[in-house]
């Protein structure tokens, strides 16, 4: 069960599709898996965040589906998103959720396929300044050292120096791990700028995002992907297709 404080915290899924979802996966290969497979299956979660604030916020969903269909899920993410990476490309974790750039990386190695994605929604990048900068454009950036959590950050990173760099901005990237330590980095005032996402910044802390604006938002792309390693029978994957329509989500899963 979840806590009252838990239940008003979001992850990037609603709890209830979340967990119907997942369910409705395991359960078409739940049988197969416990019989040949006694040990949890591992879920990394993109380390956007703290540690503390990523199992804070997962750890009742993982509890939750393994009531609902009996099989043991661990969470699991990584000190900083280039390990999280690391970690990916080993193929050590179960499931994982990530953004839409890991996807087309480790789709070809070790072999990851899309579970699931958020329907009708988009995933944007922000860059952000202090409230004190007198910064007001995005040329005003130009030469400036600016902070992003990691290189294959995708909306962090990607999209919106893909953005400055569109706009003729040179400026001089620094990689600090995660969106929280971007955030953090820039209003201490190390950086001029940083990049995240809306939802990371509205869960930073409050002493933090208190000091921050966000100068740009970047045009809207595919959310964040689910994904599976597990052995998948086609006729399994039409059938969650099927019912995966009724719940506004798509799936697949990794090909063996």
């Amino acid at each position: 069960m979840t806590s009252a404080g838990s239940q008003n915290r979001k992850t990037p899924f609603s709890l209830l599709s979340l967990v119907s979802i997942v369910a409705f996966v395991f359960s078409l290969f739940s049988a197969n898996v416990m019989a040949t497979n006694h040990k949890p299956l591992v879920f990394g979660v993109v380390p956007q965040q703290s540690s503390a604030k990523l199992i804070r916020d997962w750890t009742p969903v993982m509890k939750k589906i393994t009531e609902m269909t009996g099989i043991e899920i661990r969470f699991a993410t990584a000190p900083n998103i280039p390990e999280f990476e690391r970690r990916l490309a080993k193929g050590m974790y179960d499931i994982a959720y990530m953004n839409p750039y890991h996807f087309t990386v480790f789709n070809q190695s070790p072999g990851y396929q899309a579970v699931a994605h958020a329907k009708n929604k988009k995933i944007k990048g922000i860059l952000v300044v202090s409230k004190e900068s007198e910064i007001a454009e995005l040329s005003d950036l130009n030469g400036k050292n600016l902070a992003f959590p990691a290189p294959a950050a995708f909306a962090a990173t990607l999209l919106t120096q893909a953005t400055l760099k569109n706009s003729g901005v040179e400026f001089t990237p620094h990689y600090v791990g995660s969106h929280d330590s971007s955030y953090l980095s820039v209003s201490d005032g190390l950086f001029s700028a940083g990049g995240g996402i809306v939802r990371t910044l509205g869960a930073a802390p409050t002493d933090t995002k208190d000091k921050l604006r966000v100068l740009h938002t970047t045009e809207g792309y595919t959310h964040m992907r689910w994904l599976l390693t597990l052995p998948f029978p086609k006729t399994s994957v039409f059938a969650f297709k099927k019912h995966s329509s009724n719940s506004q989500k798509v799936m697949t899963a990794r090909k063996h």
